[in-house]
């Protein structure tokens, strides 16, 4: 087999630099078809071994993250079974299955040093903060109940002065909670460790469910919420329920933070091949979800920081730091399930959230 002839044809993975990684042909069953020396020694075996294995046996959940790969053009973290031991994985699809490039996210090549370096520190950081996050809380949960039983009169009567004090407390503790929460939501899902369980469940109903459950908020703001579909929406998807509800429940949530009044009209369907290809995705069944708001308009600044919080830090549009880690973390849940997500304003008309699932 002329594995650089088959390199060749993936026009993304440079042969030479290539080759000193460790690289792993599969077909598209994961059974592995050839490796060179640098993958048996990262996997810690022997060559024959690897190849009568299945890609599957050494790293978790490979068939997503190779589609994720492939959809995204760009590297992904695979941590390998049962072993802390993490490495970035480039993959193509070929005639013949698959192409992985694995390099080492903790001792990388002199040529990647910089990035894969901040790319460990982002992880250690994340795990920090996951591994502190009741310690970040406790205190504050204390501060939440304790301000609403004063204000509630538990510990006494308060004059009109200590009340307004108290509710202030209450407030910026109770909106500090959230933020933690989204922090460490957003730690979390950067740690590439969100592992899709796939079932058969109905879209609609749980995207009613989450209306439902964000109804005393938008009655209060007097904001309406419609949800429609179109003709011969597939409602039954297979996938991961608890992934796309959090997805769903953040973006209403953005909108919600936002607006005080208006619409917001959720619409669901399944897109045409042409619109599939017209994101660069491949070709299949997916599900579509735009999230819109006429109350919502968005600027060309607020829409390229949309998805970064660490570059909105820096820009001049820092109070929206906390919507850019909401959409961060909803950005990074689309990616872990293969689909992907975009912001979109028109001028005069409304802003929309829009997410592309395979069903």
């Amino acid at each position: 087999m002329d594995i650089k002839k088959i390199l060749f044809k993936t026009n993304s993975i440079d042969v030479e630099k290539a080759l000193p990684d460790a690289l792993v042909m599969c077909s598209k069953e994961g059974k592995i078809q050839w490796v060179n020396d640098a993958a048996a020694e990262i996997f810690e075996t022997s060559k024959m071994h690897l190849l009568t294995s299945k890609i599957s046996d050494f790293i978790e959940n490979p068939i997503n993250l190779i589609n994720t790969s492939i959809t995204m053009h760009k590297p992904v973290i695979t941590k390998f079974t049962g072993r802390e031991i993490y490495f970035d994985m480039t993959a193509k699809e070929i005639d013949e299955g698959f192409v992985l490039d694995f390099r080492d996210s903790i001792i990388p090549a002199s040529r990647d040093l910089d990035s894969n370096a901040d790319s460990q520190i982002n992880r250690d950081k994340n795990n920090f903060l996951l591994k502190l996050s009741n310690d970040l809380k406790a205190p504050i949960q204390s501060i939440v109940g304790f301000s609403q039983a004063m204000s509630d009169g538990l510990g006494g009567n308060l004059n009109e002065q200590q009340e307004k004090y108290v509710r202030i407390i209450n407030k910026n503790s109770v909106d500090l909670m959230y933020f933690i929460d989204k922090l460490l939501e957003l730690s979390q899902t950067e740690l590439s460790s969100v592992q899709p369980e796939k079932r058969v469940f109905d879209l609609m109903n749980l995207v009613h469910s989450v209306v439902k459950f964000n109804e005393r908020i938008f009655n209060e703001k007097d904001v309406k919420i419609n949800v429609s579909c179109s003709d011969k929406f597939n409602k039954t998807i297979i996938n991961d329920e608890n992934i796309i509800k959090q997805i769903v429940q953040n973006l209403l949530e953005v909108i919600l933070k936002a607006v005080d009044t208006g619409e917001i009209n959720i619409f669901l369907s399944n897109p045409d091949e042409e619109f599939i290809s017209s994101k660069n995705l491949p070709q299949g069944e997916y599900t579509y979800i735009s999230f819109a708001s006429t109350s919502l308009l968005l600027s060309e600044i607020d829409l390229e920081c949309m998805f970064d919080p660490y570059k909105i830090v820096s820009s001049a549009n820092r109070k929206n730091v906390l919507r850019a880690m909401v959409l961060a973390s909803v950005k990074n849940l689309v990616q872990s399930v293969n689909g992907i997500v975009w912001a979109e304003s028109k001028i005069l008309k409304n802003t929309s959230f829009n997410v592309l699932i395979p069903n």
